[in-house]
């Protein structure tokens, strides 16, 4: 529960303007969370995965919550993720693609189904990426990165995969993937999907991370042990920066 309290008041700050004279969060957009997160903020609505499902509230006036809507999945559902007009849903046997339909309710699109393993998701610009981790899962399976191009959302292609070591948690930018690794962070230039290629490794001694939130060339990223604040430079060179909570 403290886990899902600190998620949520980091999302909701990072959803927040600068301007420190601004005192009331706006909820209208899309919540910056992690990508382990069970819950998100899209278009004045909170979306809550249960285990078979997506449950919609809307946020009224006073920050009130009313339900609006469950949409009826499969079990295992595990992360939530918003990306432009799509809502993706990682499961421990797939990647769900999800819209809202006329009546401002999710609906099914897709799926991309994967081998049965610990799955958050993130993407940008039709192209998605998935760890795929048995590492602490209760499955046993390839560990790997899968980056899927849903360009065409109705037909989900994987581009390919990446081994990886024990992945949890990412994010990305325009320029980088930033995927939590066992012992650090690994730092891939995506311009090309196709071929991710590793431009930086940090590893952080005491610390097993395993989830990112990124804000500008910053990220708040949360560990085992507890939460730290990672600078990157745009050359592709990360440092922690500060503890935040040890």
């Amino acid at each position: 529960m403290k886990k899902l309290v600190f998620l949520l008041f980091v999302a909701i700050v990072l959803g927040c303007e600068q301007d420190s004279s601004d005192v009331s969060p706006d909820l209208g957009g899309v919540g910056k969370g992690g990508s382990l997160t069970r819950f998100t903020i899209v278009n004045n609505q909170l979306l809550v995965l249960d285990n078979s499902t997506v449950i919609q509230y809307d946020i009224v006036d006073g920050g009130k919550f009313e339900y609006k809507h469950t949409l009826e999945m499969e079990v295992g559902l595990e992360t939530i993720h918003a990306n432009g007009e799509y809502v993706l849903v990682g499961s421990n046997s797939a990647v769900y693609f999800l819209r809202f339909n006329a009546f401002d309710a999710l609906e099914f699109v897709s799926s991309y189904t994967h081998i049965t393993s610990c799955d958050p998701v993130v993407a940008s610009n039709g192209i998605a990426y998935s760890t795929l981790r048995s590492s602490g899962c209760a499955f046993n399976g390839a560990e790997v990165i899968d980056v899927i191009d849903f360009s065409d959302v109705e037909n989900p292609q994987l581009i390919k995969s990446y081994n990886s070591y024990a992945p949890y948690g990412l994010t990305l930018n325009e320029q980088f993937l930033f995927v939590c690794e066992w012992g650090g962070i690994k730092m891939y230039d995506r311009s090309s999907p196709s071929n991710l290629r590793e431009v930086d490794f940090l590893e952080i001694d005491g610390h097993t991370p395993i989830d990112l939130i990124l804000r500008g060339n910053n990220m708040i990223v949360r560990t085992l042990e507890g939460v730290l604040n990672v600078g990157f430079t745009p050359e592709g060179e990360m440092e922690v920066r500060a503890v935040i909570v040890d």
